[in-house]
């Protein structure tokens, strides 16, 4: 079986922009640095995407970074080299984060009391636990109580909405993405984790949302939930929360005053490797 190898080398001080883009964009990456066994060249990352053979793909990571200004050198090949095909799988290992321990599925696991498993593979969708923005919002909701009712907005590989049911047994909620393969590899990984009974996923856009939810999970980009900010706001129930995360530190102010215009005040903020995700709330 064929398959393609797309690499980015970007500025390390781009890297973060990058990832975000590629993410955004429905790719799933392996990013390489100087803390990796393959090295990039001194001074740039390399974020590896494989996929099946397609001429387009390099041009399309290629737009996806120069739409987020990010300079960067593509390089593609196709192999048949089934050494190759598996390869990315070794960067994957059972991954903590406080209570929540993502395993992929190849991989074994020996839960420890209190440990909430996300049996959740890398793929095609973006939000494993991987990137800070993910990792932030799940420290967040451990500290919450449990809602009646969630959303998950941008909602990648359902991994929020995910953790979130499985935190808490009573809660069942919504998950949408723009992208349809998002919205496909959500319901797959919550038939996986067993609560594809208690989350619903769609492409529906969030302003088609008629309800109130006791807790809403955006991790997108920064200028995004500004844009959004009304429609996101609106979601929110009296009492509930919105975990806002995708949001540089130098942005976040800017991001609690769209919120704050609309009802919802900082409730608590967590930072990680430059990135913020903020606790919104609003009042009963």
């Amino acid at each position: 079986m064929s398959y393609q190898v797309i690499t980015a080398l970007v500025d390390e001080t781009a890297a973060e922009e990058a990832e975000v883009a590629l993410a955004l964009g429905g790719l799933a990456f392996e990013r390489r640095d100087r803390s990796t066994l393959d090295k990039p060249p001194v001074g740039r990352v390399g974020l590896v995407v494989y996929g099946e053979p397609d001429e387009s793909a390099p041009a399309r990571v290629g737009a996806l970074l120069a739409g987020a200004n990010v300079a960067a050198e593509i390089s593609a090949f196709v192999t048949d080299d089934e050494s190759w095909r598996d390869s990315w799988k070794a960067w994957f290992k059972p991954r903590r984060i406080g209570r929540f321990v993502i395993v992929p599925s190849w991989e074994r696991y020996a839960p420890e009391a209190g440990d909430v498993v996300l049996d959740l593979d890398p793929g095609r969708a973006f939000g494993t636990g991987g990137h800070a923005s993910t990792r932030l919002c799940l420290a967040l909701l451990d500290g919450l109580p449990a809602p009646r009712r969630f959303l998950d907005v941008g909602c990648g590989c359902g991994v929020l909405g995910i953790a979130c049911a499985k935190h808490h047994p009573s809660s069942s909620g919504v998950a949408i993405d723009v992208d349809p393969e998002a919205v496909a590899v959500t319901l797959e990984n919550a038939g996986q984790n067993a609560v594809a009974d208690r989350i619903a996923a769609s492409t529906a856009p969030v302003a088609s949302l008629a309800e109130a939810f006791d807790l809403v999970f955006a991790n997108i980009q920064a200028e995004v939930l500004i844009d959004l900010a009304p429609s996101l706001a609106a979601r929110v129930a009296p009492g509930g929360a919105l975990l806002a995360s995708g949001i540089l530190v130098e942005q976040a102010d800017a991001v609690a005053a769209a919120f704050a215009a609309r009802g919802l005040a900082l409730a608590a903020v967590r930072d990680e490797e430059g990135w913020r995700a903020l606790h919104l709330a609003r009042g009963t």
